[in-house]
């Protein structure tokens, strides 16, 4: 439907106009205000509807349930790694799906479980298992299986239809995924990029038992700092999402892309590898509710750093990053009393690919891993 309020009736040839009534002092001012918000309902009201809309036509990006093999995008990232991180006909992972809670989960997986430890490797708000197969290609590459799970809402995990999408949903998925892939004799480490740095440790935090945590970022949203540099502006973190808690009943059901909310063209320091994520239906091209943001934003782990003893802690933090910058993540990791390390890739931007961060994230690895 095409709506033109601008078009007039047309008027008849010498037809006087209406002729002016009585002026009454401050009556042209009133009727200017109430006829400048008559003008604009129309454009109110559609505003308004379209806001709804999005609360109800959200729908699953094709492919879910289904094997990447059958999807394309995630080969639009391979050409601007480094031949170490890209994938080979070798060193493809092994899809599996996982029920859990009615979730049909997707995990990539890389090499057997007669290894001696094992890795569950984390995304963020941007990404999926998929997209961390640089990362993983390197940790396998050092004598660790590797699970990197899609997490529900995005890449190819089968969401369940009768539960709402809350992070909460997210930490207590991986603590069960830690339970369900430890074995005896095997080392457990849990890996977290990004917005899954914290998740590693939430999970960690929550589970109990890890041999080994691994982040690239402590990004703690709680405070107003940090969340005003995850999000895409300052209205957003200042006002939106406390507007969101208060009106959860109504917002909690609305859809929104996930680049409209954050600042996803920092994902890389290359403009063009950025928007490779950005566009990508399974990872930062998507959708994710206002429920999702709220409960992030808000979620407390089971531990504060203060009180986190259950294993060393390993931060690999890039040196050109953007989107969270190592001071903010530092706060956070200062606190963790023992048992620690920190690492500052060279170099490298929030996805850590760049030489000589690359290498320098392999040293520590293999030396974290090995002990």
């Amino acid at each position: 439907m095409i709506m033109n309020s601008a078009i007039k009736p047309e008027r008849k040839p010498g037809r006087l106009s209406d002729p002016e009534p009585t002026s009454i002092p401050g009556a042209r001012n009133s009727r200017s205000v109430f006829s400048r918000i008559i003008r604009r309902a129309p454009k109110t009201i559609l505003w308004t509807l379209g806001f709804l809309i999005l609360a109800g036509c959200y729908s699953n990006p094709p492919h879910r349930g289904d094997s990447y093999l059958n999807t394309e995008h995630w080969h639009r990232y391979q050409r601007f790694l480094p031949e170490s991180m890209r994938f080979t006909a070798e060193n493809l992972p092994r899809e599996e799906y996982w029920q859990w809670n009615g979730h049909k989960v997707h995990l990539d997986r890389y090499g057997e479980d007669s290894s001696a430890c094992k890795v569950i490797l984390l995304h963020g708000g941007g990404g999926n298992g998929r997209i961390l197969g640089p990362v993983a290609v390197l940790v396998y590459e050092l004598g660790c299986t590797v699970v990197a799970p899609d997490m529900p809402g995005y890449g190819l995990t089968v969401p369940n239809p009768e539960t709402e999408l809350n992070y909460g949903l997210w930490v207590e998925l991986t603590s069960h995924l830690m339970d369900k892939e430890r074995r005896p004799g095997q080392r457990l480490y849990v890996f977290g990029l990004s917005i899954g740095g914290m998740l590693a440790y939430q999970a960690v935090a929550m589970n109990g038992q890890a041999d080994g945590l691994i982040a690239t970022t402590f990004a703690d949203v709680r405070r107003t700092d940090v969340r005003d540099a995850v999000s895409a502006n300052l209205f957003l973190s200042r006002v939106g999402v406390p507007l969101g808690s208060l009106f959860r009943w109504f917002t909690d059901g609305v859809y929104l892309p996930i680049a409209s909310l954050s600042k996803m063209e920092l994902i890389t320091n290359d403009p063009a590898f950025s928007e490779v994520f950005a566009t990508d239906p399974h990872a930062g091209g998507g959708w994710v509710s206002l429920l999702f943001l709220r409960t992030f934003m808000n979620y407390a782990p089971a531990l504060e750093p203060e009180e986190f003893r259950v294993c060393p802690v390993l931060m690999i933090h890039p040196g050109l990053d953007p989107w969270t910058p190592l001071e903010m993540s530092k706060e956070f990791y200062d606190r963790i009393p023992e048992k620690k390390r920190l690492v500052v890739l060279q170099g490298a931007g929030h996805l850590p690919y760049e030489e000589p961060g690359r290498t320098q994230m392999v040293r520590a690895l293999k030396e974290f891993l090995g002990n």
